[in-house]
């Protein structure tokens, strides 16, 4: 017999930024005239919710109730936006008319947006949604059958539902089951260019293994030609797929904007910038929450091509998210934060002409014209880069080898280093962390730097004249130089690696 409770309480969540909070919905219907009224600093889409309830009812075989509806969504002090509330407060009036047996005492989790037609819809955000309630405790938890992907991702378990009438087999027939979601997992894609292309930059090569190993930012400068774009692209085919937990982030996060068209590819994400790109495409949009290049770089490489012609307040505004891997947008005065945990890797010419690091006096500019043509990267945004390579054209030997046919690629190898480094890094952080990304702490025991090579570490950046951040990042690369070797502590000869790489030839 169904019951007709005074309030009726059932949760939902909405998505705030990168982040999502759980919300509770309060339904009451009082005798007077028929109203419908929405509280809790809800935007027009939700308000707006009544004439797809109404409609949806009516095509499910329901009855709109006489008398005054009225629906709190808590928490009242935040903002909420979105449609997905419709079938949580669907079935709040559901369960306070008695069209809809209440169970005693249990507690129900429900999202999604009704059609006039009575179907359930999926809203974009909802793998972090799901991520947020997968280990809470509901009785019931029911979403629509269009977010089983995601549900899968965010390793959700619970109902689905394609129609508002659905809800009557789940409540008075008994039919509600806790379902384990799956996905259909796209493997990363095996088409990648070969490290072993990169003919005659063997220390271009050093460098990527060394940046992914560490997840190191790396800047390539060069000549024209040699190579520098097509080993950008090649950095990727040698990092690890990403995990179940990484690829639940990156999803989330490309969700946000594509819906349910996101893929589910294991391949890292490699976002492609170049010199026409603004701040606000790198930030995201404020008034939207949706993110930018940063945010959806995350897990993967930021690919910044060309960088000399980049603008000064581009690379300005890099400086903070290269150094604290978050990036955050301000909301009606409330700041809502993405995450931003990538590789930078940037590439460009050391002059006009491109020819500075060719031999036999090939490049004509003058120091004048060099220093103008790289002022734009500037000191502060340099500290924030653990690895530079020059490159240089490649010779007429090696030229020969170009179009060689390699039956045994590099990268399988290369790709096996990096994840034996990450498994390295993982158990000496306890945690996700890697050399290039964990917090600064006691360095000197966590990266385990015997005492003679702390002192020679400092002897060689007073000679380079290296700042402290300087410092710490040829501790960090050093670190990653020797995981790769396999070595427990950090010897002379790492120390001395890392600060070839921070020499700049510019």
């Amino acid at each position: 017999m169904p019951t007709r409770p005074n309030v009726v309480h059932i949760y939902s969540c909405f998505t705030t930024g990168s982040d999502s909070t759980l919300s509770l919905i309060e339904v009451s219907i009082s005798p007077g005239i028929p109203t419908f009224s929405v509280i809790g600093l809800c935007d027009s889409s939700i308000r707006e919710s009544e004439g797809r309830i109404r409609s949806a009812f009516k095509s499910a075989g329901f009855n709109m109730p006489k008398g005054h509806i009225t629906i709190g969504i808590s928490p009242a002090y935040m903002r909420k936006a979105g449609s997905g509330f419709d079938l949580s407060m669907a079935m709040g009036i559901l369960f306070c008319s008695g069209q809809l047996y209440l169970p005693p005492n249990s507690k129900i989790y429900a999202e999604g947006e009704l059609s006039l037609g009575g179907d359930v819809i999926g809203t974009p955000g909802s793998c972090l949604r799901l991520k947020t309630v997968r280990n809470m405790d509901f009785d019931y938890k029911i979403i629509p059958a269009g977010e089983a992907s995601s549900a899968g991702i965010a390793c959700f378990t619970g109902q689905t539902v394609s129609s508002l009438s659905d809800l009557e087999g789940l409540f008075e027939g008994g039919l509600y089951k806790d379902n384990v979601f799956e996905f259909c997992r796209q493997d990363a894609d095996k088409d990648y260019i070969d490290i072993s292309n990169l003919k005659g930059q063997e220390k271009a090569k050093r460098a990527l293994l060394i940046s992914a190993a560490g997840f190191h930012n790396l800047l390539l400068m060069g000549s024209p030609g040699c190579g520098k774009t097509l080993a950008g692209k090649m950095l990727a085919g040698i990092m690890p797929e990403l995990t179940p937990e990484e690829l639940s982030d990156v999803y989330s996060i490309t969700e946000l904007l594509e819906g349910e068209k996101a893929g589910h590819s294991c391949e890292r994400p490699v976002r492609l910038i170049g010199p026409n790109i603004t701040v606000g495409k790198l930030l995201g949009n404020s008034s939207s929450l949706t993110p930018g290049e940063l945010a959806l770089a995350n897990h993967g490489i930021l690919f910044a091509d060309e960088l000399p012609l980049y603008s000064s307040e581009v690379l300005d505004f890099l400086r903070k998210p290269l150094e604290e891997r978050k990036v955050q947008l301000m909301r009606r005065g409330q700041l809502y934060s993405f995450d931003a945990n990538f590789i930078f890797l940037g590439t460009g010419n050391p002059c006009k002409c491109g020819l500075l690091y060719e031999s036999g006096d090939r490049c004509r500019c003058s120091a004048n014209s060099i220093s103008r043509y790289m002022s734009k990267i500037t000191g502060p945004f340099l500290e924030r880069i653990d690895l530079f390579s020059e490159m240089r054209s490649v010779s007429g030997k090696d030229m020969a080898f170009i179009c060689a046919d390699d039956k045994e690629g590099e990268s399988p190898y290369y790709r096996e280093t990096v994840k034996r480094c990450w498994d390295i890094a993982h158990k000496r952080y306890g945690s996700d962390f890697l050399n290039g990304t964990f917090r600064d702490t006691d360095i000197k025991d966590i990266l385990r730097v015997p005492e003679k090579v702390i002192k020679y570490a400092g002897d060689t950046c007073d000679k380079g004249f290296f700042s402290a951040r300087g410092f710490t990042r040829i501790l960090r690369v050093a670190r990653t130089i020797a995981d790769i070797k396999g070595a427990e502590d950090i010897s002379e000869e790492d120390i001395a690696e890392a600060v070839q790489y921070r020499k700049r030839g510019f």
